[in-house]
């Protein structure tokens, strides 16, 4: 490992191998209008849900890392404390990053943007159309994490209603998903999607414990052909078969080919058995 301390390098240095590492982010693409009605829309990828019972949606803006200065977003949640989180999928990227460029603070982004604002229910600032959902929130609370460039501000907002674009929602309110495109932000310039060839689903019972990796026989721990992922998926059963426990595990590599493809397969008793056999 390369150990690299925050007070070794500039600040935003730092900054790059954070961004870079931690991610995919998801991006809020935050509405806000200060006392005189002046309305501002920008993304931030400092942001996520921390809480259900209430709603809760917090976000981060960063004081500029050159000029140590704040942010129109910053500034409009300490007078008016409302705001539109706004969710928007991979047709829509493009315009979500011209909302990023650091207009002055009369100038309404979502004329820059081609975005068009939609009145909110229940707080001032205008929702985006086009948007996949919104989060009309008041705010509860703005944290200064410092007064340098670079420091965050943790704007926490409790949501008071949502919109949802139609078909979005299914009859259990669960999310479709594979329909949304959701983008993801990285370090640099890049992006990532969601769509239907990047998913892929980790199963997650409640109620199931799994035997963990200090159940496993050591044959299996030290298995030259599993990967991490697949002898965790070994290791998340209730219990390793009772008639192949007296019997030795096999070190054949055509066996354990076949044994990936059921494990891929998630037919995990059935690659035990091969394994065993």
């Amino acid at each position: 490992m390369n150990k690299i301390s925050p007070g070794e390098i500039e600040p935003r240095l730092f900054y790059r191998l954070l961004s870079g590492i931690i991610g995919p982010r998801p991006i809020a693409l935050v509405s806000s209008s200060d006392l005189n009605g002046e309305i501002n829309l920008a993304p931030f990828s400092f942001f996520n849900v921390m809480s259900i019972q209430p709603p809760v949606l917090v976000f981060s803006p960063l004081r500029r890392l050159r000029t140590n200065t704040k942010k129109d977003t910053l500034n409009n949640v300490h007078e008016h404390k409302e705001v539109v989180i706004n969710i928007l999928g991979y047709n829509h990227v493009e315009q979500v990053s011209i909302t990023g460029n650091d207009y002055d603070s009369d100038v309404n982004e979502f004329v820059k943007s081609g975005f068009n604002e939609v009145s909110s229910d229940i707080v001032k600032p205008p929702r985006v159309k086009e948007a996949l959902a919104s989060f009309e929130c008041k705010v509860l609370s703005v944290t200064a994490l410092g007064d340098k460039g670079g420091a965050g501000n943790l704007v926490i907002c409790e949501v008071l209603t949502a919109h949802f674009k139609k078909g979005l929602v299914n009859d259990e309110f669960q999310i479709n998903i594979r329909d949304t495109n959701l983008v993801g932000r990285l370090g640099q310039d890049y992006y990532t999607v969601v769509n239907r060839d990047s998913l892929f689903q980790v199963e997650k019972l409640s109620g199931k414990l799994g035997l963990g990796w200090d159940k496993l026989p050591k044959e299996i721990l030290e298995s030259k052909y599993l990967t991490g992922n697949e002898i965790a998926k070994l290791s998340n059963i209730d219990d390793i078969p009772l008639k192949i426990t007296t019997q030795k595990i096999s070190k054949d590599p055509e066996v354990y080919k076949k044994v990936k493809k059921l494990i891929k397969k998630n037919l995990i008793t059935e690659a035990w058995n091969l394994m065993f056999s």
